[in-house]
């Protein structure tokens, strides 16, 4: 049981990837949602599956490497962490629940969704940032998963049209190109740890 439970922490954070593409391609789902169903609001109700895969694998890829990690990146976790979960309960709130239909004024979802988004932007920038350069995610993912980041705060930030869809679907695909990066990094690993040791056994006999 503890092997599987270690095997899920260490591989959890694969599930970035299939998170970062579902929000990449969100835009296009909202599209089709209009066009399909005349509302984008059926595509906005099955939104959270994105948000939760990354929230599954930012836990894992963290934990792959909590001991390591400094107190900037924990702080960068924590509030990717709470803005994922803000961005959920908001969408939760917006298009299950419709609670900005009653309370017009204060529109609590709405609020909670796009502060979810700048919390994540923010998070996302100092966890990309602050990651050890010799610890569990490699270097060469790192620099495109923060451009990425960068570009969807800026995107959350800021209606910039056309423009602003461009740099939130540049997010999601920062993230699936830092999961991308961990699983060959490890494959990497483990063709080289498979390659020494049939050396090593060549040379034995």
């Amino acid at each position: 049981m503890r092997r599987l439970f270690g095997f899920l922490v260490r591989w959890a954070g694969l599930l970035v990837v299939p998170g970062g593409v579902l929000w990449a391609l969100s835009p296009i789902g909202a599209t089709i949602s209009e066009t399909a169903f005349g509302t984008p609001n059926v595509f906005w109700k099955l939104f959270p599956a994105a948000p939760l895969l990354l929230l599954a694998g930012l836990v894992g890829l963290q934990l792959r490497q909590w001991g390591r990690s400094g107190l900037l990146q924990k702080v960068g976790f924590a509030l990717a962490l709470l803005g994922l979960v803000l961005v959920v309960a908001g969408d939760a709130g917006l298009y299950w629940l419709g609670l900005d239909d009653v309370y017009i004024m204060t529109a609590p979802a709405y609020r909670a969704f796009r502060f979810g988004l700048l919390l994540l932007g923010v998070g996302s920038i100092l966890f990309g940032l602050a990651a050890p350069r010799d610890g569990a995610l490699p270097t060469w993912g790192l620099l495109p998963f923060v451009i990425g980041s960068l570009c969807g705060l800026v995107a959350f930030a800021v209606d910039l049209g056309a423009f602003g869809t461009v740099l939130w679907m540049l997010f999601g695909l920062g993230w699936a190109w830092l999961g991308l990066s961990l699983a060959v990094n490890g494959f990497l690993s483990f063709w080289r740890v498979g390659r020494t040791a049939r050396g090593g056994t060549v040379t034995e006999g």
